[in-house]
């Protein structure tokens, strides 16, 4: 059987959610929770309708899929989940978008930036923040210490 060509197809959305709570949970446990709250708010027959699934995990970050329209009533469902195998968790929408890779973009890990090395007071009045490609960056006391 062939495949639909993309004109026939479901069209779907994607959303960055960020997970807020004291562990991070699997993607597995992310995918159940997902399903369950979707089921208990809209039913059996708005899950099948909505198409809702994770598809990339990362940390505290995940991306949810659904089928377009239906954004909203995904960021409703999950916004009701108070907890993830046990422990409290709260999931907080961050942005919607047609394709996983500009969402991706919008991920701020919290990893360390290894092209930049510390800073240096320089003559009391500016830091010098020299990185790798020589480039300086200038920092005023007045952009450190903010009164």
């Amino acid at each position: 059987m062939r495949p639909l060509p993309p004109t026939l197809r479901e069209n779907r959305r994607y959303v960055l959610f960020r997970i807020l709570g004291g562990t991070v949970p699997t993607q597995k446990e992310v995918y159940h929770m997902v399903a369950d709250s979707v089921t208990a708010l809209f039913g059996d027959a708005g899950a099948a309708e909505m198409h809702p699934a994770v598809v990339w995990s990362d940390g505290d970050y995940v991306i949810a899929r659904c089928t377009r329209g239906f954004e909203q009533s995904l960021i409703a469902a999950l916004s009701l989940v108070t907890k993830i195998a046990g422990e409290p968790a709260a999931f907080r929408s961050m942005a919607t978008s047609g394709t996983i890779l500009s969402l991706r973009e919008k991920v701020v890990l919290e990893k360390p930036d290894a092209e930049t090395f510390p800073g240096y007071l320089c003559s009391g009045k500016k830091i010098d923040n020299l990185s790798k490609d020589n480039a300086h960056r200038y920092l005023t006391r007045d952009d450190i210490i903010k009164e």
